[in-house]
């Protein structure tokens, strides 16, 4: 099983947002504990526009940490 990662936890996480952060934080680590984590290439798309660097971007989304899954129909 896993756990689709919606893009507001990642961009709350990447902004260290002051009000979402911590709860964003806790729920990401908690799931990460009980399933994989996975996104599609929407969730991608929508965080993406936080970077200018496709490396970046990478960086901030390890494919160790959370894994990328095609959207099946």
């Amino acid at each position: 099983m896993a756990v689709l990662v919606d893009s507001n936890v990642l961009l709350d996480i990447m902004t260290e947002d002051e009000r979402w952060f911590e709860g964003s934080a806790a729920a990401l680590e908690k799931a990460a504990d009980l399933e994989r984590l996975v996104i599609n290439p929407i969730i991608y798309a929508e965080v993406s526009v936080r970077y200018e660097r496709i490396e970046d971007l990478e960086a901030a989304l390890p494919k160790g940490l959370i894994d990328r899954e095609g959207i099946p129909y």
